[in-house]
């Protein structure tokens, strides 16, 4: 006979229906901490990038004597 994991329900009672998954709020997967005191909550936004291209010139002379 095989085994049961649940027992069987007595003759004439009525089926127990299964418990669902209770669905709490999600947990996060990272950790979030406050920021450290005296940091501005609004800072100032970060300043332009340089241009695309504008050091290849000086890359191109700063090659190693092995090239």
């Amino acid at each position: 006979m095989p085994r049961r994991s649940t027992p069987e329900p007595e003759p004439g009672a009525e089926p127990v229906p299964a418990p669902t998954p209770a669905r709490g709020a999600r947990t996060r997967r990272r950790v979030t901490t406050d920021p450290p005191p005296g940091t501005d909550p609004a800072p100032a936004p970060e300043p332009a990038r340089h241009a695309r291209g504008e050091n290849d010139d000086r890359l191109r002379t700063d090659k190693p004597p092995h090239y």
